[in-house]
């Protein structure tokens, strides 16, 4: 939920203090908020001096500017930034699901946008590239406050000769960052290449939650064993990704959007989960007892105790007489215990061996 700090009361030096700007002063007074009390069209000097009358209006020093030929416009930025940077946007973080809309040109990240919030707040052609600005966008369901990072397209780097569609990268790279939740779309038709092995491998190693969308569903000529072999196969191509949950939508038909949705609140809700260290301790003990790790040069090793010593995203640390020489194999092991039991779908985690 956003909650704005920030007013800008804009009236017309030419037209003076007319009755609405008056209803709406008495309406700003009795709102608890900082309000900017901006005075346009002041051209020249004849028009500055006009500026005074705004004091009747209550809402403190009036600001002169010229939108037409710039004059005070940079006065007015400076105050802004100045006062943003104290309040901004206050919003509640623990409570605000984040969602990164990512892929490459022309999969439909903005569709699919523009479907959630049920309005166009994208360019949407068939022309790829032509969403090129990140824009956070706020909405509802099932009671949730969501904020969507909508990106640019990816460009295949070969690609990325104009200085905008670089920095379009860049901006995708750093709403990953800001995500809780990445949500990668793909072309159904163009199936998952390489590049998007790639980025998906860059999220994961950033720790967020993942999901898979296969978009254009209803575009493919498909039975009722198409969508289970295609996940066969991007499994077995995602390799140690194989956690990440796949969904097959349409977005212009709306097919399975909820359903996507979903699907997001449980990789959050998985990403935030804490188990304790009795049941950790409890669950992997005898696991360990049975298959115990391989022995390095006649050294016997021994993990002695377990805990989870951060969710959000989720780390456990394995604490061990020497951690350095456990095989990654046998850790891959023991990560794949923790998943049967625990889930963690959609969600990287942090394996940490450590000296006990």
């Amino acid at each position: 939920m956003l909650i704005f700090k920030k007013i800008i009361f804009l009236v017309d030096v030419r037209t003076g203090i007319s009755l609405t700007d008056e209803d709406l002063a008495r309406l700003l007074h009795g709102v608890k908020k900082d309000v900017l009390l901006v005075v346009n069209k002041v051209d020249d000097e004849r028009d500055q001096a006009e500026v005074g009358q705004f004091y009747k209006l209550g809402l403190g020093d009036p600001i002169p500017v010229s939108a037409m030929i710039g004059i005070g416009t940079g006065d007015l930025l400076d105050i802004l930034v100045k006062k943003l940077a104290k309040h901004e946007v206050e919003q509640s973080a623990d409570n605000v699901l984040k969602m990164a809309v990512i892929g490459k040109e022309n999969v439909g990240k903005s569709s699919l946008v523009n479907t959630l919030l049920g309005q166009e707040r994208q360019i949407v052609t068939d022309i790829p590239g032509t969403t090129r600005d990140s824009i956070d966008s706020y909405f509802k369901y099932q009671k949730r406050d969501f904020m969507i990072i909508d990106t640019a397209g990816l460009k295949k780097r070969a690609k990325i000769r104009e200085n905008v569609l670089f920095y379009s990268n860049l901006r995708t790279y750093r709403s990953i960052r800001r995500a809780d939740v990445v949500v990668y779309m793909i072309d159904t038709e163009g199936g998952l290449t390489r590049q998007d092995i790639h980025v998906l491998m860059q999220v994961a190693q950033e720790r967020k939650g993942l999901i898979c969308v296969f978009n254009k569903w209803d575009l493919i000529e498909k039975d009722h064993k198409t969508m289970n072999n295609i996940k066969k196969e991007v499994k077995e191509r995602l390799g140690e990704l194989r956690f990440v949950p796949m969904i097959f939508t349409s977005v212009l038909n709306k097919q399975r959007i909820y359903k996507m949705l979903d699907l997001f609140i449980e990789v959050y809700d998985e990403r935030k989960k804490r188990i304790t260290t009795s049941e950790l301790n409890t669950f992997f003990e005898p696991i360990i007892k049975s298959t115990t790790p391989p022995a390095v040069q006649g050294r016997e090793i021994k993990i002695n105790y377990i805990t989870q010593v951060k969710a959000e995203p989720p780390i456990f640390a394995f604490y061990s007489n020497y951690p350095d020489l456990i095989a990654d194999h046998y850790k891959r092991f023991l990560e794949n215990k923790l998943r049967e039991k625990y889930g963690f779908t959609g969600v990287p985690l942090t394996l940490s061996f450590r000296k006990k």
